[in-house]
């Protein structure tokens, strides 16, 4: 399959396959590289990736007033009404939040309700784990295997672990190795290469551990949350 890179005004990212692409979000204008391109390119100049390009609408301008337009007369009752109108809302927004700071109990859902806690709750898909395409052996056995990880957070990822079951043909399992990933910048990525197996016909990924100290994050995989706990991949 076809893989290009990217270059954002300060470094070229990538591979990635058409499909990984559009999670990039890419425009007609990004800079692309494949190995058959003697330069980069944008991309709209691709027809390959013509479909996949995000597309952005001009703005809406709204015409402008009849400069002869004759103006509208004002009323004074009805700018009185609406004065009293205004008050009126005013006070009983005041007297409902008064009442509900009186009356508010422990058991209600904590007022956290912060970009920072949606995005701790959502880790496990803002941040993808994927494979390279790998080499099984005729008999058994993988190799050239690299594990990628992508950020697609507002906030950088300190470190993650990544456990990497190996296959066998019966659907067992024959090993398990650990990778561990630091410092991936947010709406970035970053690949090692995985240990080759004399077993095994292909793998399965499971993020382990994460941890970002902008974000406040310390996921285990080993910890269930409490029910209730409408945060719980907050450090404590």
């Amino acid at each position: 399959m076809k893989k290009y890179y990217l270059h954002n005004g300060q470094e070229s990212i990538g591979p990635f396959d058409k499909e990984q692409l559009k999670e990039q979000k890419i425009t007609k204008d990004t800079s692309v590289w494949s190995e058959d391109m003697n330069n980069w390119k944008k991309a709209g100049e691709i027809d390959e990736l013509k479909i996949i390009l995000l597309t952005i609408p001009p703005p809406i301008y709204n015409s402008p007033k009849n400069e002869f337009e004759k103006p509208q007369k004002r009323s004074f009752l009805k700018y009185f009404l609406i004065g009293i109108f205004l008050i009126a809302f005013v006070a009983i927004g005041s007297t409902i939040i008064s009442e509900n700071n009186t009356n508010n109990q422990d058991t209600s859902i904590p007022a956290d309700d912060s970009i920072q806690r949606q995005t701790r709750n959502k880790i496990t898909s803002l941040v993808q784990v994927t494979t390279n395409e790998y080499s099984v052996n005729t008999f058994g056995g993988i190799s050239n295997l690299d594990i990628m990880i992508t950020n697609n957070t507002d906030y950088t990822i300190d470190q993650i672990t990544v456990a990497i079951d190996y296959i066998k043909e019966n659907g067992g399992i024959y090993t398990t190795e650990y990778l561990t990933f630091n410092n991936i910048p947010a709406y970035q990525n970053k690949s090692l290469s995985a240990p080759n197996s004399n077993r095994g016909l292909s793998v399965n990924l499971t993020k382990q551990t994460i941890t970002a100290s902008e974000l406040n994050l310390c996921y285990d995989n080993k910890n269930t949350p409490e029910v209730g706990n409408h945060d719980p991949y907050k450090c404590n």
